[in-house]
């Protein structure tokens, strides 16, 4: 009896160490795993000097199937012309008879009857039920606008006439262009005019047929200033902003290079576009913006003085997954160290 019982206990002795054991190479294998899934992932180092017309330039490697992958297309630059004029500077205007102000009738408590109280910048519907003061009838919103003004606040004690809120139909807005010496003594009776910080997706410029000289002079250049009223506007577009205004020159035709669209990105406010050297590597460049056209944008027209882009009319350029390319070279900058 005392021998089975013995062979029992070695048994039982046995089947522990075995699990034992078992365990401890699970839970090594486990740890093993934790430790590879948390180390850095070092991608292939894809990053290089290329000799550019500024100097050395850092270009992004990638191989045909790296390219194919992430979508990688390239075209030659191809040629186009745009209309030649001259750049005054301006700022937009708020058009008098296209502002509505809403004012407190009486002194009392505001409220906002619906529970909501517009903010700047929102766009307000006309026939709206906008604010009440104490127990006068409450406030309906005669047209419908963006609101650039708040005056109070719901809760507030107003008085008689305060400013409540401030709607200006920035549908169509007033232009002032400040007339530089050098232009022409008559102004057109129509101009271009655009954001200053025209970019990639920048809205394309609207038509502003004259109205008259303004009233007072450029405060800083004491230049004449001459008002435009615009036929439209673009997304942003309100008071105080500053624009250009192009007079054109329908005789004169600037002919250079067009940049794509798709092929430019924007980094730092600056736009940019990928140049294709040899076969896999691709190199970003800068991308001159002060002349768009359609599709794109108009580089080194010729006849102008300024600067010239570093773009030739022989380079290959990215027109599709630039903005993939822009991601890929910052994340090799962080693998690897490097920086440009």
């Amino acid at each position: 009896m005392n021998r089975k019982r013995q062979l029992v206990t070695a048994l039982v002795v046995l089947a522990v160490g075995v699990l034992l054991v078992w365990g401890f190479r699970a839970r090594r294998g486990e740890l093993a795993s934790e430790a590879a899934s948390d180390a850095p992932v070092i991608s292939p180092r894809r990053l290089r000097p290329v000799s550019g017309p500024v100097g050395d330039e850092v270009g992004i490697i990638l191989d045909p199937g790296v390219q194919m992958r992430l979508g990688i297309g390239t075209r030659a630059l191809g040629t186009g012309t745009a209309t030649a004029g001259m750049k005054l500077a301006g700022q937009l205007i708020a058009d008098p008879s296209r502002i509505t102000t809403i004012q407190a009738p009486i002194a009392g408590r505001l409220v906002a009857p619906s529970g909501h109280w517009p903010v700047y910048g929102e766009r307000i519907a006309g026939g709206v039920v906008l604010a009440q003061v104490s127990d006068a009838r409450p406030l309906v919103t005669p047209r419908g606008g963006t609101v650039t003004k708040v005056g109070a606040q719901p809760g507030e004690i107003v008085q008689a006439g305060q400013l409540l809120v401030e709607l200006t139909d920035v549908s169509q807005l007033l232009a002032r262009v400040v007339w530089r010496q050098d232009a022409p003594s008559v102004p057109p009776a129509t101009v271009s005019i655009a954001p200053v910080s025209a970019g990639v997706g920048a809205p394309a410029a609207v038509q502003a047929t004259l109205l008259g000289p303004a009233a007072d002079v450029d405060s800083v250049t004491r230049a004449l200033v001459y008002l435009y009223r615009t036929s439209g506007t673009w997304i942003g577009a309100r008071p105080g902003i500053p624009i250009v205004a192009t007079l054109l020159d329908r005789g004169a035709m600037l002919r250079g290079f067009v940049v794509p669209t798709d092929a430019v990105v924007q980094w730092e406010g600056l736009a940019w576009a990928y140049v294709r050297h040899g076969s896999g590597t691709f190199v970003r460049t800068r991308v001159d913006t002060r002349y768009p056209v359609a599709g794109g944008f108009l580089i080194d027209p010729a006849g102008l003085e300024g600067p010239v882009s570093q773009l030739r009319g022989a380079d290959t350029i990215v027109v599709r997954g630039a903005q993939i390319l822009l991601s890929e070279e910052f994340r090799a900058h962080e693998t690897s160290g490097d920086a440009k």
